[in-house]
């Protein structure tokens, strides 16, 4: 029946992140204005044949990097397979493509390579900051939470003030103090959902010592801003209402710090990458 169908495309659609769609939907995009470029019948468009495919990232590279190129072709795919469309390209003709186009792409598309966090630099972001505000109260938590549990920033952050879902972002109540098997203390967040999990995952720090401590910064943090327990977990008090930390309040206030210490471009990812490298080294 039709509400049937209606039905397995609804759940179809939900096989990936929003956000992935979105990287999707732009692919398509690009795909379409190409297949009316070239005068490709409509109906040629789905199902794609193998050399209309390879005819498209030939014809893209050296314009896009291949990731994009990678993310275009999942793209097509991904609507062909959600409209049960059969997917005629061959996968080692596809990566031979990819890998050319890796090799064609222009310098402008590489992005440089992410510099590491050190717990030094924590220090010196929290010395441009005033921990009595509630904004920096809640980004020195968010900051050193991240960067001692290895989280990524937007588990932590919201996309936008109007995008707060309690049944996808961590929350007050969704984290906790515990001890683990060697006496130390601990904090354990429970993150709803993940990009990669969408049955969530609980990630951990420990007590540091220090101007880093991550326990420190959350419980001023707390402090600071006395949130609801269904408040999201970094939120911070503007005039008469609470906010969500949104991911590029965080970025514009750690990018404003950077510029003062004359850090230069700090990435969020360099948050993983240097959490990573504390525990290794």
């Amino acid at each position: 029946s039709d509400s049937d169908i209606d039905r397995i495309i609804t759940v179809l659609s939900h096989s990936h992140a929003p956000s992935t769609w979105e990287t999707y939907g732009s692919g398509l995009l690009v795909f379409h204005v190409f297949c009316d470029a070239c005068a490709i019948l409509e109906d040629q468009h789905c199902p794609a044949s193998s050399v209309l495919i390879l005819a498209f990232i030939a014809a893209c590279s050296g314009l896009y990097s291949g990731k994009s190129l990678e993310n275009y072709f999942y793209a097509i795919r991904a609507w062909h397979l959600l409209h049960g469309q059969a997917w005629l390209m061959n996968n080692d003709q596809f990566s031979l493509a990819i890998s050319g186009s890796k090799r064609l792409a222009p310098i402008t598309s590489k992005q440089p390579k992410r510099a590491p966090f050190t717990v030094d630099i924590l220090v010196a972001i929290r010395s441009t900051l005033d921990l009595s505000s509630p904004l920096h109260a809640a980004i020195y938590a968010c900051l050193t939470t991240s960067f001692y549990t290895i989280t990524h920033i937007g588990e932590f952050t919201i996309p936008s003030l109007l995008n707060f879902n309690p049944q996808c972002h961590i929350q007050v109540c969704d984290w906790h103090f515990d001890v683990d098997r060697h006496g130390f203390h601990i904090a354990i967040f429970h993150l709803l959902r993940t990009k990669t999990s969408l049955l969530g995952e609980d990630v951990y720090w420990a007590t540091q010592s220090g101007q880093s401590d991550p326990e420190a910064a959350l419980l001023n943090h707390l402090s600071v801003n006395k949130l609801a327990s269904t408040a999201a977990l970094f939120s911070w008090r503007h005039h008469t209402r609470m906010c969500p930390l949104t991911r590029n309040e965080f970025i514009k206030c750690l990018q404003s710090s950077s510029d003062r210490l004359g850090l230069g471009s700090l990435k969020a990812h360099g948050l993983c990458i240097g959490g990573t490298l504390k525990y290794l080294l």
